[in-house]
């Protein structure tokens, strides 16, 4: 009943990177922009994703995989870019160089078949993400910055990708653990909502940000 709209996903990816064109005049730096790039990524991915099997015969495991390993690795160079204490610098790289790490492994553990979804790795990136958005929060919450927090576009952009990946997770988790069974319609229903919440999230933070606060 739910399945046609894990096809939806993309238009919401559309919706919010038009958003951030029309916003491009209240991200100066490259950082502000770097979002609206990766945001049409995004996009890119789903339309290639829906159409690869059709295109090559074969599943779309490695687009996918392919995202996830450029959408985490930026990630964690952007929050990198946004912390300030340098200790909290040094473990986000840390952090960059396990995910890498975890990634190969999860290729040399599929050698022989890597059209699979990492899922690990995904695990480890969420988990990874997660950490490194909690430092960031609390270097917020521990500065000025608290008083204008909300007009901050990559505020919303932090919060737009926990929305997404924090809940996620386990989902998948429970899937690949057969602790719940795989149901396209639900599978489809649950990406939805959640991509709804995330793009929602990097609309608010395009419309409400304010330029002085986007560098």
């Amino acid at each position: 009943m739910f399945e046609i709209l894990r096809f939806y996903i993309v238009y919401l990816a559309l919706l919010s990177g038009i958003t951030g064109l029309i916003s491009l005049h209240k991200l100066p730096g490259k950082r502000g922009k770097f979002l609206v790039v990766l945001i049409w990524f995004s996009a890119l991915t789903e339309i290639v994703g829906y159409h690869f099997t059709e295109w090559t015969g074969v599943l779309n495991y490695y687009v996918f995989n392919f995202y996830m390993f450029v959408t985490f690795c930026s990630y964690i160079l952007l929050i990198r870019s946004l912390l300030i204490k340098i200790n909290y610098k040094g473990t986000a790289a840390l952090c960059l160089v396990l995910f890498v790490f975890s990634f190969i492994l999860n290729i040399l553990y599929c050698k022989e078949d890597i059209n699979h979804s990492f899922i690990y790795s995904f695990a480890i990136g969420v988990l990874i993400v997660m950490i490194l958005s909690c430092l960031y929060l609390i270097e917020i919450f521990n500065s000025d910055k608290i008083l204008n927090f909300k007009k901050s576009v990559f505020f919303w952009y932090i919060l737009g990708i926990l929305v997404f990946h924090v809940p996620v997770l386990p989902f998948m988790l429970a899937i690949k653990w057969f602790l719940i069974k795989q149901d396209e319609s639900v599978f489809s229903l649950v990406l939805f909502i959640l991509n709804f919440l995330m793009h929602g999230c990097f609309i608010i933070g395009f419309l409400w940000s304010e330029k002085k606060y986007n560098y």
